[in-house]
């Protein structure tokens, strides 16, 4: 990715992507200034986005097909970042409100993303739909001009 104010990039959604996804998430980062910890906090919390993606958002007939995809958005705008990672798979309901043990009282495996995500990063927005999910990942690091 080029240091502009605005990118967007497509990928497919597999397992051996993310490390690729990372890697250019967070040289658009450095090359458009964004502070260190502002931009590790970003990758991280767009990584765990990223992950859900790869494992929930697409069944093996989406993966087959070649459909199954991830949407990076990256903007710069007075002083935040903002980063969306978006599906066109399904939302799946967690299994278990609670986060440490699935339905069967068993430890949980999964579950901790959203709160991971809100650790990393000023703002986490969610919106899930027959199209698919786009999380919003925005932090910001100067005050606004």
């Amino acid at each position: 990715m080029d240091a502009v104010e605005f990118e967007r990039v497509e990928y497919s959604a597999d397992v051996g992507q993310g490390p690729r996804i990372r890697d250019d998430l967070r040289q658009w980062l450095r090359s458009s200034a964004v502070p260190g910890g502002v931009a590790d906090g970003m990758v991280l919390a767009a990584s765990e986005a990223i992950d859900n993606v790869v494992v929930h958002a697409y069944d093996d007939d989406h993966r087959r097909d070649g459909v199954a995809r991830i949407d990076l958005t990256v903007m710069l705008d007075d002083g935040e970042v903002l980063v969306t990672v978006a599906d066109g798979g399904r939302w799946r309901e967690p299994t278990s409100p609670d986060l440490e043990h699935d339905v069967v009282g068993k430890p949980a495996l999964h579950g901790r993303g959203i709160t991971l995500m809100t650790s990393q990063v000023d703002e986490v927005a969610i919106k899930h739909g027959l199209r698919g999910t786009t999380v919003l990942l925005r932090s910001r690091w100067a005050p606004p001009s």
